[in-house]
């Protein structure tokens, strides 16, 4: 009888601590092709790899310029974005480097035709004096890096999109966007009117980090600790190998120019 009722106690015990599996909600972007799903992927796998069940509530159609905001609201639980010393003061953030130096390869979306126009240039001097203007939203670090080189900008309050047919009209005085190595592929694709210039690579030595609203700080550490397993045990590197590289193959990267950007002192 005794040992009946030690196995029924043993078995309630394993079932409860069952139960007991440390489970993380949070309210995350759902992006336009599902762009989300490189970052949404790494931090499900990294967290069930460490036991913790992540649920995600996708929020979808956020104006760009009030994910920010919402974030410090607790209306966004967790975001990713290139990280900024003004980021880092505001908002909690998990310090891992989410892409391994991806994004902080730039190349420039032209005008469909202009493709070529920056085939000369071989140095910051040359495409300096080019006095070409590029666009960029309002936040981005890029404005700080293009200023600090001496680069010509145009930055976009409110909605960043809309400098897509502003570049393709040709009409507005900007030249080009600038935008990262995983995401310039898809949207040359969707915008007509814009093409992918075909020479250069601009390089800074940022990357995108996830930061987290008030509510979920809590979670840092648990966070970070599976990132860190994660690049450990090579899953962030076959989660890029399946999700990012692939955006990158027609772009000849080891073919451009390199220009390295001079960073700014902060």
């Amino acid at each position: 009888m005794w040992r009946r009722i030690l196995l029924s106690l043993f078995l309630l015990n394993v079932w409860a601590c069952a139960q007991a599996k440390d489970v993380i909600t949070l309210r995350v972007m759902a992006l336009p092709e599902n762009r989300q799903i490189y970052y949404t992927k790494l931090l499900e796998q990294a967290l069930r790899a460490e036991g913790v069940e992540l649920h995600l509530n996708y929020l979808t159609g956020i104006p760009q310029p009030r994910i920010w905001d919402m974030v410090g609201k607790n209306e966004i639980s967790l975001v990713w974005g290139v990280q900024t010393s003004a980021r880092d003061r505001e908002y909690a953030f998990i310090d891992n480097q989410l892409t391994n130096g991806l994004i902080g390869q730039r190349i420039l979306l032209v005008k469909k035709g202009n493709e070529n126009a920056f085939a000369g240039v071989r140095s910051l001097d040359d495409f300096r004096r080019t006095g070409t203007v590029g666009g960029m939203g309002a936040g981005w670090y890029d404005v700080e890096v293009w200023q600090r080189n001496s680069l010509r900008t145009y930055v976009k309050t409110g909605d960043w999109r809309q400098l897509f047919p502003m570049v393709a009209s040709g009409e507005r005085g900007i030249d080009y966007i600038v935008r990262g190595v995983t995401e310039i592929s898809s949207e040359a694709r969707n915008y007509q009117g814009l093409g992918i210039e075909a020479n250069l690579l601009l390089t800074h030595d940022r990357d995108m980090r996830f930061y987290l609203s008030p509510d979920s700080a809590r979670h840092k550490a648990i966070i970070e600790n599976a990132l860190i397993q994660a690049d450990r045990n090579g899953l962030k590197k076959k989660l890029i190998a399946e999700y990012l590289l692939p955006e990158l193959r027609d772009l000849n990267l080891e073919k451009r120019q390199k220009l390295k950007l001079v960073m700014p002192p902060h």
